[in-house]
């Protein structure tokens, strides 16, 4: 957008400098708007939809978003004070508690070594609000965050224009695992120039769908491990874990990596961000959580540690959003309650995305086409295509203008392809979408 009537009514030249360097870049918004009107399949909300049947026994097949009736039911029995008053600052205590609770059953296989390290959790506005904050507290204007090139495009916003840091990528991908030397490399040089690194992990990833293998993940840490050893400088590890739970591969790993980093290293900091949006398929309610893996070998009573980094959060947290809604926070304690039904209920919304994924992944397969070539998923809601020959926005202009289907292009750098979002596709349809995809392509494949 080129803002022209701000400049040409002046308002352009009242704007902060930051009001000026802001905008929300025509992505993933403009299409699911375009998707919405125009698509007979859309594939570009990032929200798992479908019929309520495959969710809920009993249940019509009207199409819904898909949700948790044991996180749902508990809203209509607030209480008035649970729906009017002020939450506290960092989040009802019992729910903080609640939330640790759910964290260390997330991560029941590394408990003995995760308990230790684990702050906490002050509640966020949704796991952006979480990003933020850690950014806000953590990222110094001017300093590289470090990321894989296949990232959230809201990271921009969020990191560089709201925060002035500058987000610096290496490929994500080597073969069909994740790219460790790569990012050794990247940590090792921008340690070289600053003080200390911020890296951002996303498993599983936005846009990519990709969790490394579980046999991967010890090679992992121990890169992170030898960059602090040999820049003898402290890592930050933001860990992105908005889409925690939903892996459809048996030999992926099943959870949370911030399990592995927790007290790696004395100089590794892992920041757990995560959230109700995803997790309890609670979109609107914003929801997230900000959790610390402190190291055990931090030579500081714990306790003062936590209520210093407690004052911190408060203060960033009171200057911006004053507190989250304390409706959401109350109907997700109560569900917390019942976990074992919070994840049977889960699991059913996870076995229909793995079945989408797998038939997607087929039908991928079976398309042979050279210039549509899907990068490795296994997890997540999103699948990407690399795309050659064909610049992405022109085939999703052409898919939705000429097949009704919508899907969200990406271009940039060495990057031009297109991200599926089968979670919100239903089965039947997939094999419709893929063909419109090879169709789409080979009907602009000798335009390019």
């Amino acid at each position: 957008m080129e803002f022209d009537s701000l400049k040409k009514s002046g308002i352009i030249n009242l704007l902060s400098a930051f009001g000026r360097s802001i905008w929300l870049p025509q992505g993933i918004f403009y299409w699911t708007a375009r998707a919405k009107k125009e698509a007979t399949i859309d594939a570009t909300i990032g929200s798992a939809q479908g019929p309520e049947s495959e969710i809920v026994a009993g249940a019509p097949d009207k199409p819904v978003t898909f949700y948790l009736p044991s996180v749902t039911r508990p809203f209509a029995g607030l209480k008035s004070e649970d729906v009017v008053a002020y939450a506290p600052m960092l989040g009802l205590p019992d729910l903080r508690r609640a939330w640790r609770d759910w964290i260390l059953r997330k991560l029941d296989d590394v408990r003995s070594r995760v308990e230790p390290c684990l702050s906490l959790p002050a509640v966020t506005p949704g796991v952006t609000g979480g990003i933020f904050i850690a950014g806000k507290l953590f990222v110094d204007r001017d300093e590289v965050v470090v990321s894989p090139d296949r990232l959230w495009e809201n990271y921009s916003n969020v990191l560089e224009r709201h925060i002035g840091a500058h987000i610096e990528t290496f490929p994500f991908f080597d073969g069909d695992r994740l790219n460790i030397k790569g990012m050794q490399r990247k940590l090792l040089d921008t340690l070289a120039g600053q003080p200390k690194a911020v890296l951002m992990l996303n498993f599983p990833n936005n846009p990519a769908g990709f969790v490394p293998p579980r046999d991967s993940v010890p090679a992992i840490v121990h890169a992170l491990v030898e960059v602090v050893e040999q820049a003898g400088k402290p890592l930050v590890v933001l860990v992105d874990d908005a889409y925690e739970g939903y892996v459809y591969d048996p030999n992926a790993l099943q959870r949370s990596i911030f399990g592995d980093l927790c007290d790696a290293h004395r100089r590794i900091l892992p920041i757990k961000l995560d959230g109700a949006s995803k997790e309890f398929l609670l979109y609107g309610g914003r929801l997230g959580f900000i959790t610390f893996g402190l190291p055990s070998g931090l030579d500081v009573e714990r306790k003062a540690l936590q209520d210093e980094l407690d004052n911190k959060l408060g203060g960033v947290i009171r200057s911006t959003v004053s507190n989250c809604t304390r409706p959401v926070q109350a109907a997700v304690l109560k569900a917390l309650g019942d976990m074992d039904t919070i994840l049977a209920e889960r699991k059913r919304v996870v076995d229909v995305l793995a079945r989408r994924a797998r038939r997607l992944h087929d039908e991928l397969a079976k398309a042979r086409l050279p210039q549509l070539k899907p990068l490795p998923f296994n997890a997540g809601f999103f699948c990407f295509c690399d795309i050659e020959g064909v610049p992405a926005h022109k085939l999703a202009e052409h898919l939705i203008t000429n097949y009704k289907v919508g899907v969200v292009p990406s271009e940039g750098g060495k990057i031009n392809g297109i991200r599926i979002a089968f979670c919100s596709v239903p089965e039947k349809d997939i094999p419709t979408l893929v063909a419109h995809i090879v169709s789409a392509i080979k009907d602009l494949a000798g335009d390019a």
